[in-house]
C-alpha cells in the first residue's frame, strides 16, 4: 500500500466510531492532525464523508449549495429553539419533502464519488495556547464506491460505500428498528458509557453521510432521528458556510458535548454537522502526558463540517 492509499484508510475511516483501546490515543491524534496543519493541512473532522441531495445526470451528478461566506463559526452560535414539541414535526415534513424527490443515479463498481466540504476543528490546546486559527478552506475528495481494502473483513467497523449503501436501501420502516439496525451496524466502542440517545446521534451521523443516498432511506433515517429520546430541533442557525440551517440534536441530563445534524430549512437535504459543548468542563486525556487539559465552555463549537457538492464521477480526480 502506498502513501495515497495509506492516507485514502485514515480519511475513510475518519468518522468511525472510535473502539474503546483506541481512546487513549485520541490526544495524540488530535496534536499530529493540528502540527500537519501548520504545514498547510487541515486537521481533519469526525466524519467520513457527507451527503447531500442529488441532481439527475448520465454518469455525474452535483448539487453545489449556495452561500459561501464569512460568519458561519460567529452565526452558528446565535440560536433560536424551535417550538415545544415541533422536532418530531419538523422532521416528518423533512421526510415526506424528501421521499417524493426522484432518487439520483445509483454509483457502480468502478465509479467515485466527488465532494468538496468545509470543515474546521479548534483542536486540543485551550485558547490561550492555541495557534492561531487559518480561515477553513473548501476541499475536495474522491471516495472509491466499491473500495475492495474496506471489503477485505479486516477493516474492523469499516464499510465500503457499496456495503453501506446496501444497508440503507434494506432499512426497515419502523424508526425504532432502523435506530436498532443503525446501532448494531456502527456501535459506540466505547463500552456501554454512552446513553442511548449519544449512541443513536453516534451512527445516525455516519449513515447521514452515505453518497448518493436514496430518497427513501434519507426518509427514514429522519424518521429515525425524530425518535432519538430528548430529540430537539433549533432553528436559524448558521453552518460553516454561512448558510442557514436546521440542528437537529438530542437534549439529555448530564450531557456535556451535543452532536447536531444541520438541514436546509427550505429542501431538508443534509447539509453537514457540528458538535457543540453544552456545559462547561474540562477534556483530559489520560495515558498522554504530554497532552494538556482542554477546557471548554458552553456554546463553544467542537468541530463543524459543510458540504458544499458532492456527485459521482468516472475517474478519481474529475469533477462533476
Amino acid at each position: 500500500m502506498n502513501v495515497d492509499e495509506m492516507r485514502d484508510v485514515r480519511e475513510f475511516r475518519a468518522g468511525a466510531p472510535t473502539p474503546d483501546r483506541a481512546r487513549l490515543a485520541e490526544g495524540r491524534d488530535r496534536l499530529s492532525g493540528a502540527a500537519a496543519r501548520g504545514r498547510g493541512r487541515r486537521l481533519r473532522a469526525d466524519w467520513r464523508f457527507a451527503a447531500v441531495g442529488a441532481a439527475a445526470a448520465l454518469t455525474a451528478v452535483a448539487v453545489l449549495a449556495a452561500g459561501l461566506g464569512g460568519g458561519g463559526r460567529d452565526g452558528a452560535r446565535r440560536t433560536v429553539p424551535a417550538a415545544p414539541g415541533s422536532a418530531r414535526e419538523v422532521l416528518e415534513r423533512a421526510a415526506s419533502a424528501v421521499e417524493r424527490a426522484d432518487p439520483p443515479p445509483a454509483p457502480h463498481a468502478g465509479q467515485w464519488v466527488y465532494e468538496k466540504r468545509i470543515s474546521a476543528d479548534p483542536g486540543i490546546w485551550p485558547k490561550s495556547a492555541a495557534p492561531p486559527e487559518p480561515e477553513p478552506e473548501p476541499r475536495e475528495r474522491w471516495v472509491r464506491y466499491a473500495d475492495p481494502r474496506f471489503e477485505n473483513g479486516r477493516e474492523g467497523d469499516d464499510r465500503s460505500l457499496r456495503e453501506r449503501l446496501r444497508f440503507l436501501d434494506e432499512l426497515p420502516d419502523d424508526p425504532a428498528a432502523v435506530l436498532k439496525e443503525v446501532r448494531a451496524y456502527y456501535p459506540s466502542g466505547k463500552g456501554g458509557l454512552e446513553s442511548e440517545g449519544e449512541q443513536d446521534m453516534g451512527a445516525l451521523h455516519v449513515m447521514f453521510k452515505s453518497q448518493p443516498m436514496p430518497p427513501q432511506a434519507l426518509a427514514k433515517l429522519y424518521r429515525a432521528l425524530a425518535a432519538v429520546p430528548g430529540v430537539e430541533v433549533t432553528d436559524h442557525v448558521r453552518d460553516l458556510a454561512g448558510r442557514d440551517a436546521l440542528a437537529v440534536g438530542h437534549h439529555e441530563k448530564g450531557q456535556v458535548v451535543r452532536r447536531e445534524i444541520l438541514i436546509d430549512p427550505n429542501t431538508y437535504q443534509y447539509l453537514g454537522d457540528r458538535q457543540i459543548v453544552v456545559k462547561d468542563y474540562k477534556r483530559s486525556y489520560p495515558g498522554a502526558e504530554d497532552t494538556p487539559d482542554r477546557p471548554w465552555n458552553a456554546g463553544d463549537l467542537m468541530s463543524q463540517n459543510a458540504l458544499l457538492a458532492t456527485g459521482v464521477v468516472d475517474h478519481k480526480g474529475d469533477r462533476p
